[in-house]
């Protein structure tokens, strides 16, 4: 089976572009919390200048974020999410949902979301189907691959993880909240990693064979994930010793997160006339598509109406 037939996830690959990078989620998590200015990123986020810079201004060119002006001598600018950042805000909300459940060690996260529509109660943010509402569980959903799938995606699939890691020194100002899940999904060959086992890959050979991976930079990126717990690594053949990694339920917990990005992909980046498969909701039969919404009030959150409670 051809690598576009078995796991080339468009809409996935083309988030990860964007949002596939440390800073880029450290600096979208401030401006959900509403930090706005240069030096405000820049402490809270612990990176340098020029990473920063760089972050910032493909934010801007790719439209998530824009500059205003606050001050006219010297020109400063901040900066705010447009209205393709702001439809990421389900996905900052299952990040944080994510961090909340599986991060022993939370910092400065807030405790609990307080939903104040239609009347103020405890926001559980849930993904569901936007067809039938139903809550969204990776045994419901089934890969249909297309008959004019083509061999087309893997170098796109190899561009992804080229970008290197830079990490700052942690200053007395920076926010350290959803330091775990960034750990995890702030790199783009990790988070492809997750999308392929999402797809039902569990061993080396076939990571290797399918992302066209260098088999160092895998057998890193699977020791990280095995490591914090997101991969079970087992056994299954002594000689020559061979192994799988299989889903934690902290790993499938990610499943949702994903999907979300996916949407936001397929919402805002367009493309889909070039996925080589299909997302079957089966409990509904039609394509997937999701939402996030209150678990509780069911309507879908807006950042003004949710608050915290330290």
């Amino acid at each position: 089976m051809s690598v576009a037939n078995l796991i080339v996830i468009n809409p996935v690959v083309k988030s990860l572009e964007l949002l596939g990078d440390r800073w880029t989620i450290l600096i979208l998590r401030d401006a959900f919390l509403g930090r706005h200015r240069f030096e405000e990123f820049r402490s809270h986020t612990g990176a340098s200048r020029s990473t920063l810079s760089k972050r910032l201004e493909n934010l801007v060119t790719q439209d998530v974020l824009y500059k205003k002006p606050y001050q006219t001598t010297p020109l400063r600018h901040e900066y705010r999410l447009t209205k393709k950042g702001l439809a990421l805000y389900p996905w900052a909300l299952l990040i944080w949902q994510w961090e909340s459940q599986w991060c022993n060690d939370q910092h400065q996260l807030p405790p609990k979301l307080i939903h104040r529509q239609p009347d103020e109660h405890e926001l559980q943010p849930l993904v569901v189907c936007r067809h039938c509402k139903q809550a969204l569980h990776i045994a419901d959903v089934e890969r249909r691959v297309l008959e004019n799938a083509e061999e087309n995606d893997l170098q796109a699939l190899k561009t992804i993880g080229s970008q290197r890691r830079s990490r700052g020194g942690r200053g007395a100002e920076e926010d350290a909240s959803l330091g775990h899940i960034t750990d995890i999904i702030g790199d783009r060959w990790a988070s492809l990693i997750l999308a392929a086992a999402f797809m039902g890959l569990q061993r080396y050979d076939d990571f290797r064979r399918q992302l066209g991976i260098a088999t160092n930079i895998l057998a890193d990126r699977l020791k990280r994930l095995s490591e914090a717990g997101v991969f079970d690594r087992i056994e299954y053949q002594t000689k020559p010793p061979r192994s799988e990694y299989q889903l934690t339920e902290k790993g499938k917990a990610l499943y949702p997160f994903t999907m979300m990005m996916r949407q936001w992909s397929i919402d805002w980046l367009g493309g889909m006339e070039d996925a080589p498969f299909q997302l079957i909701h089966k409990p509904c039969g039609h394509e997937l598509a999701v939402d996030v919404i209150c678990g509780s009030c069911s309507s879908v959150p807006d950042p003004k109406d949710v608050g915290y409670q330290a």
